[in-house]
């Protein structure tokens, strides 16, 4: 799934390569999937997009934003999958979901995996629900210690679920999934079952300073190696803790790093460090 890092890479690679284009065409792909989620049909989309122009595009948490002259934008909500540019003359993927034609003869595909949203909406759609039910991104003016950590004293099920059920809930911290979250937690040396009211002050900190640092790392390397940019290139960074180490040992005891299921994901983690 795209996170916050991914995210932010290819709405910079948009933003630099898609503005002052203007849409020809919006069509769906030869690929159907019942997860994947448009607001309207592709009919609307295509009538609306067609002779308008990209103004530019941002992130925000693990949404990307494509505007559409001053008024609307293209929003990718939660997804999964890969968005590719595509040059005048190169070949497109013969498999694809979606598809924006550009007017100078360059594309855009999005080729779904998981489950993901694509809407077209207006700016103001974004001021009411449920596009202002999401939590705050790290690396946000808003996300302080002190907010981070009334927030965690707001989860409602803080003495149930461990902390991961709290990171990966978006209304409480918005660009964050279960790929990022493991080094998180091995940075903070926090167990992901561990509950909210269990952590201390230092505790809590030093999680703060791992979802700060890992985020800030992640988005100077354009994401994780497993997934792709706008460009078809893998980013640059590494899992300290995921099913490609698991059965390693921990970088920093020597522990073997395990696999733990837990909250309907799998976890990687230290058993030695991680309490």
């Amino acid at each position: 799934m795209i996170e916050m890092p991914e995210a932010s890479t290819i709405a910079r690679q948009m933003n630099e390569t898609l503005t002052g284009k203007i849409f020809h065409h919006f069509s769906r792909g030869p690929l159907t999937h019942k997860f994947l989620w448009l607001n309207k049909p592709a009919e609307e989309f295509d009538a609306f997009v067609a002779g308008r122009q990209v103004t530019g595009a941002k992130s925000y948490g693990r949404s990307i934003f494509l505007y559409i002259d001053e008024t609307h934008l293209n929003l990718f909500a939660e997804l999964g999958g890969r968005i590719l540019y595509h040059a005048q003359g190169a070949t497109l993927p013969a498999k694809y979901h979606l598809r924006w034609d550009f007017t100078d003869d360059t594309s855009l595909t999005y080729s779904l995996q998981m489950w993901g949203f694509v809407g077209l909406l207006s700016k103001t759609d974004l001021s009411a629900p449920p596009f202002t039910d999401t939590g705050i991104p790290p690396l946000s003016d808003e996300f302080t210690f002190e907010r981070f950590n009334q927030l965690l004293e707001e989860y409602p099920e803080k003495k149930a679920k461990g902390i991961k059920g709290f990171m990966v809930t978006s209304k409480y911290v918005f660009g964050i999934g279960n790929g990022y979250l493991q080094d998180i937690l091995y940075r903070a040396k926090i167990h992901p079952a561990r509950k909210i009211p269990s952590l201390s002050l230092e505790e809590r900190s030093q999680l703060f300073s791992s979802i700060q640092g890992s985020m800030a790392e992640a988005i100077r390397l354009n994401g994780r190696e497993d997934e792709r940019d706008l460009f078809d290139y893998p980013g640059g960074y590494r899992r300290l803790m995921s099913s490609q180490t698991m059965g390693n040992p921990c970088p920093t005891c020597g522990t073997t790093i395990q696999k733990l299921a837990y909250l309907g994901g799998a976890c990687y983690l230290c058993p030695t460090c991680q309490v």
